[in-house]
């Protein structure tokens, strides 16, 4: 079969090998660059949850914190901390490519891969590990099996449930799609007669079952994660937060994603009667999550990575219609390389800075913050035998992250979380048990805080800490000596 795609004219096999060239060069670029850069301090973090495993935390389920822990069982590093991410996104185009294959067309197989092989969104997913990764994989491969079992095979009913459950457990946004999923076959009346089917409700449950151990640890710490995101979710925003939010998304997502992601299902809507129902379905798990995050974020401040569920669906809806409209095969071609293009200036940048960019607006600053801090730190240490067995604390949770990972002290660093919302550390160690201690303090900025300074006896300037990089400060730090900590007022 030959089909015109935008300039070029490619037959299914020259599609598929420029599919499989560019995958096979994306994952080496990802592996490469998770072999030659520092862990960002979320990751840290999210490191630190794998060293307490749990079922809950405050802020995220546990998935993140397993798939960490597999990969580090015989070493801990930065490649073997992120590995997880590399693989199941690289596993996430492949199940995508055998299944809509087999159940819809090739092209359309082809399509989603390439969407999520050759996506800023889903590249970073690819090198920084972070609950957004498993969110990913388990949220579109359970629309996809729900799909299947929908309109093609009632067996894969139960993987569907699976990956939900896993979905939810990874990060909560993941309901949103899990709505679409459930009301499709009570609006959609050709597809009613699920209701009627016990393997319909089974696959929920088995979701639920997956689910239950978060609520369980929840109950067990006073509600927890939900106080926190309550508390999180509920900042106030306003209309500029509201425009750079979506015009980043747009920027980050390329334009015939997001239009298909945002614009797309808005006018499904005004057209549903004359849509298949398996558009109709892609509409669905599409657009409750659209719908919430576009209400939410004109009212609250919300993050990019936030949005991601609403592209889950979108990826489908693009696929769908892109084989059958052949004047959309120029605009693929060129979200393909606008996609390519952004993830290239990203690397390139990464590792040898070619624009102007300074301080925070240059986002792959973010791998180097940390670097002269962790430098100088070890070589106080080494040279201050005594200070070795002082805890090091911070008052936010990034900085003992990187210590802890990098450094691995012999008292494990802490966030104090003085004024400052509750941590993985706040369940780790009572306020009590270390009160009385002196302690290393490490700070992000030259003056020693004026809140700190009640819950001490004194504190003095050990050591001045700053990275620069191209030719910028993009991080300072100041190291103190804290005599006699008090505990929290």
């Amino acid at each position: 079969m030959v089909q015109s795609f935008g300039y070029f004219v490619l037959d299914n096999k020259r599609f598929a090998k420029t599919v499989f060239l560019l995958s096979c060069a994306l994952l080496f670029v990802r592996l490469l660059f998770i072999l030659n850069t520092y862990l960002v301090d979320d990751e840290a973090y999210y490191a630190m949850y794998a060293r307490h495993l749990s079922w809950g935390y405050i802020d995220h389920g546990p998935v993140v914190a397993f798939i960490i822990w597999i990969f580090t069982q015989f070493s801990e590093s930065s490649f073997t901390v992120r590995l997880g991410s590399v693989l199941l996104m690289t596993l996430l185009p492949c199940l995508l490519y055998i299944f809509v294959r087999k159940y819809i067309n090739n092209t359309s197989a082809l399509i989603v891969s390439l969407l999520v092989s050759a996506n800023l969104l889903f590249h970073t997913n690819s090198i920084i590990i972070t609950p957004d990764v498993p969110l990913a994989f388990f949220s579109i491969t359970s629309i996809l099996f729900y799909y299947i079992a929908y309109f093609k095979n009632e067996n894969f009913i139960y993987l569907g449930g699976a990956m939900l459950g896993l979905a939810v457990l990874s990060k909560v946004s993941a309901l949103f799609p899990a709505i679409g999923i459930v009301l499709f076959p009570v609006i959609i009346k050709e597809k009613r007669y699920w209701l009627k089917n016990i393997h319909y409700y089974g696959s929920f449950l088995l979701a639920l079952i997956f689910f239950i151990p978060f609520v369980v640890w929840n109950f067990q710490n006073d509600m927890a994660f939900v106080r926190y995101q309550g508390s999180h979710i509920a900042q106030r925003g306003g209309i500029n937060h509201f425009i750079e939010l979506w015009l980043g998304v747009a920027l980050l997502i390329g334009p015939l994603y997001f239009f298909y992601s945002v614009c797309k299902p808005i006018t499904n809507l005004k057209n549903w009667k004359k849509l298949s129902n398996e558009k109709k379905y892609f509409t669905l798990v599409t657009i409750v999550p659209l719908f919430y995050f576009v209400a939410h974020s004109l009212f609250s401040k919300s993050e990019l990575n936030w949005v991601a569920p609403v592209f889950f669906g979108g990826l489908f809806l693009l696929g769908l219609e892109l084989d059958s409209l052949k004047k959309m095969k120029k605009a693929f071609v060129i979200q393909i390389i606008y996609s390519l293009v952004l993830i290239g200036l990203i690397m390139i940048q990464t590792f040898y800075p070619i624009l102007p960019l300074k301080g925070k607006s240059d986002p792959t600053n973010r791998y180097f913050m940390y670097n002269s801090l962790i430098e100088d730190t070890k070589n106080l240490l080494m040279e201050n035998s005594y200070l070795n067995d002082l805890r090091i604390v911070s008052n936010e949770f990034q900085i003992p992250s990187m210590i802890n990972f990098y450094l691995n002290p012999k008292h494990e660093s802490i966030c104090l979380s003085i004024d400052y919302h509750e941590t993985l550390y706040s369940f780790l160690y009572d306020q009590s048990s270390i009160k009385g201690e002196d302690f290393i303090y490490i700070h992000d900025k030259n003056k020693f805080p004026e809140k700190l300074k009640p819950y001490f006896d004194s504190y003095e300037l050990i050591l001045s800490s700053e990275e620069s990089r191209n030719n910028s400060s993009i991080a300072s730090y100041t190291v103190w000596l804290v005599k006699n900590y008090t505990g929290k007022i």
